[in-house]
This record gives C-alpha cells, sequence and structure tokens, in this order.
C-alpha cells in the first residue's frame, strides 16, 4: 500500500473549522480536540477518506483515490473510535455515497448554527398532561425538527411534564395542577445564573384544554411565542403549507332579555351544541359561538389558521367587555386543538379582559362541568 499522502495546511483548516471541531459520523458530534471522560486536551482527530487514497483500501478506486487523495470533499473529520468503524472490519457497512451524506449534513448544520443571529433562536416549551386515561407525550427531537429554520437556543429548553401527576377526580386537582403550571412557567422563563431571560420561545403542548389555557395565561404575551400543532395524518408538527383554499371562521351570538350570563363555545374541533351549554345554567345566558363550517380535529392545518382564530377571538373578547362590562364572567365552552387553548389562555390581558371560567367535558358527569377559573 503506498505512503498515506500529506494533507496541506490549508485543507487541514478549513476541514477543522467546518465540522466545528466534531465528529463528523452521524449521531456522535463529540468534540475531538479533548477526551469526553478525563477532558485532557489533545487531537483525537482522524481526517478519514471517503474514497480511500489508495485503489485497494476502503472504497478505494483505480482512477480516482490518487486524484481524491487530498480532495477537501473527499475528507471527513472523525474521531479515532469511528475513523476505525469506518475504515475497519465494518468498512463495507459504509458506502462512499453514505460517507458523503454524512460529511454534508454535519457541515451544513454547522453552518446554519453558526450562522445564526439572536432573532433566529428560540427556547422550546414543552407541555404535557394526560387526556383522560391516554398518556401523552412530547419527543424533543420532533420539536427540534418543526422549528426549522429557527434552532433551539439551548439544549434544555423547558419542559412542563404532568403525565405522571396523581389525584385526578380529587376536588383540587385542577387548582394544584394550574398552581404547578404558574410556578415552572416562571421559573423556566426567569433569567438567573447562566441563562438569560428567552427573547422567543416555541411552544408544543398536548393535554386537557384546561391545563393548556393556563399554560397560555401563565406565558403571557409579552414575549414573542410560536405554537405548533401535532397533526393525526402525517403523526408531526411541522405547519402544512399555505393554500388558497378558502377558509374563515363564523361569529354569531344569541342575546336573551334578562340573562345576567355569558356564554362563550368554541366548536372547532367538534360541535357543542346548544342544549348542552344550557344545562348548566338555571336561565338561558347570553350565546356567543365561534364556529367551522364542519368542525373536526384537523382542520388547524396552517399556521395562519390560528393567527385568524386570535383576531376573531381577540374581536370577539372586546365586543363582550364593551357590550356587558369589563367586569364580566365569561363561561368558556371549548372543543379545540391545542395550540388554539393555548392562544385563549394567552391572550387575556390580565388587567382589561374578563375572567373566564373554563369548562370540560366529563362523562361520567353527564356533560360539562366548570373546571378553572383563569384571569
Amino acid at each position: 500500500m503506498p505512503n498515506r499522502p500529506s494533507i496541506p495546511d490549508n485543507i487541514k483548516l478549513k476541514l477543522w473549522v467546518l465540522s466545528g471541531g466534531r465528529c463528523e459520523f452521524p449521531g456522535c458530534n463529540e468534540y475531538i480536540w479533548r477526551d469526553g471522560l478525563t477532558l485532557k486536551e489533545d487531537n483525537f482527530a482522524h481526517m478519514a477518506h471517503i474514497t480511500a487514497f489508495s485503489p485497494d483500501g476502503p472504497r478505494g478506486d483505480i482512477e480516482l483515490s490518487e486524484e481524491m487523495a487530498k480532495d477537501f470533499d473527499n475528507l471527513m473529520l472523525v474521531c479515532v473510535k469511528h475513523s476505525k468503524l469506518i475504515d475497519g472490519r465494518n468498512h463495507g457497512d459504509y458506502l462512499k455515497e453514505d460517507l458523503q451524506g454524512y460529511k454534508k449534513a454535519h457541515e451544513d448544520r454547522i453552518r446554519r448554527q453558526t450562522d445564526l443571529q439572536p432573532n433566529h433562536k428560540t427556547t422550546v416549551l414543552r407541555f404535557m398532561a394526560n387526556i383522560g386515561d391516554r398518556a401523552v407525550t412530547v419527543p424533543v427531537s420532533d420539536a427540534y425538527h418543526a422549528i426549522l429554520p429557527k434552532f433551539p437556543a439551548d439544549d434544555r429548553g423547558i419542559l412542563l411534564n404532568f403525565t405522571d401527576r396523581p389525584g385526578r377526580g380529587k376536588e383540587n386537582f385542577w387548582k394544584s395542577c394550574a398552581d404547578d403550571i404558574v410556578t415552572q412557567v416562571e421559573r423556566g422563563l426567569a433569567s438567573g445564573n447562566d441563562r438569560e431571560q428567552p427573547s422567543h420561545i416555541s411552544i408544543f403542548a398536548l393535554g386537557p384544554i384546561p391545563l393548556l389555557m393556563k399554560l397560555g395565561h401563565a406565558v403571557g404575551n409579552t414575549i414573542s411565542a410560536d405554537l405548533y400543532q401535532r397533526h393525526r395524518d402525517t403523526e408531526n408538527w411541522e405547519w402544512k403549507p399555505e393554500n388558497d383554499e378558502p377558509f374563515d371562521y363564523n361569529v354569531r351570538e344569541a342575546l336573551e332579555k334578562d340573562s345576567k350570563d355569558i356564554a362563550l363555545v368554541l366548536s372547532l374541533s367538534g360541535k357543542i351544541h346548544e342544549d348542552e351549554v344550557y344545562k348548566v345554567f338555571q336561565n338561558r345566558p347570553h350565546l356567543y359561538e365561534i364556529s367551522i363550517e364542519s368542525p373536526t380535529p384537523s382542520f388547524l392545518s396552517q399556521k395562519s389558521r390560528l393567527e385568524k382564530f386570535r383576531e376573531k377571538y381577540r374581536s370577539l373578547l372586546s365586543m363582550i367587555r364593551d357590550k356587558h362590562g369589563g367586569d364580566v364572567k365569561i363561561h368558556l365552552f371549548p372543543a379545540i386543538p391545542a395550540p388554539v387553548a393555548v392562544l385563549c389562555g394567552r391572550e387575556l390581558l390580565p388587567k382589561s379582559d374578563p375572567t373566564l371560567v373554563v369548562y370540560d367535558h366529563e362523562k361520567d358527569k353527564d356533560g360539562f362541568i366548570p373546571i378553572l377559573t383563569i384571569n
């Protein structure tokens, strides 16, 4: 076998810089200027050839090996362990095309992250609470994929995990959860030690509607935020491309002459019938409703539909406040997707918007019951 060619210094420098000093083997990403166990610094890197420098080597080529021996595009910076893996007894498992793809993906990621300006970073907030007997999860990898072209500001994010919360069905359960949501959100958004207060958050939330609304209210609208929806058909959180399909929300009101109660119905994921609302009250309330033509959980496919709802919701809250007074209490009956619930709580202005009493449908109690009071 011929002697290994000497790699020019400018090619070495370029490879170290564009790899970020990390192993380019997928899933490794280890710094290769220090030992991960002892933290002692040294050169633990190997500049591996994709097409071997010898025709007889791994992925060697009788015509290209010598030509590509010092070519930047033919070199990967890898740790010693993965150098052995791709060039040792397992080299047959790693085709030239595979290694080229690993190199490109790694260097593209390093370039994107080092190109980031502060406004391209976001803090990922994940909220999980069981829905009835159904456990939910929000994988951090799904969230990171959905936020592109933004990138996580750090590898910690904010996690509110209520999936193992005991006491469901007990009198104080909902209030206890709500209080803990406020505490954990305040802690997660606070600055301190080596952490700055987030300037932007990306919210991925699944759970009972009242808790999602409390989450939104605890976060508030003083920090810029994006909300995400888990799509059942694709099983991911990426907003679907916008299209020209006509879409709008219907707003209606049914006012009662002598009523002092106000009900706000949100029929989006499913239809809430008037009789379900009326049986909660002794006398018929003033009823306001935001609905769509065919309520279904899958309607919230594009981000623009969430923004359009925000406009209708804010307008309706203002109208109710103007018509019925600033100290009015609204009884809210929601059939809505998770991000709409978060938005409903987030958009409430503490000093000017009405108090909301949020109801949830309980099968064992034959209808809607009040769960939480917000604002």
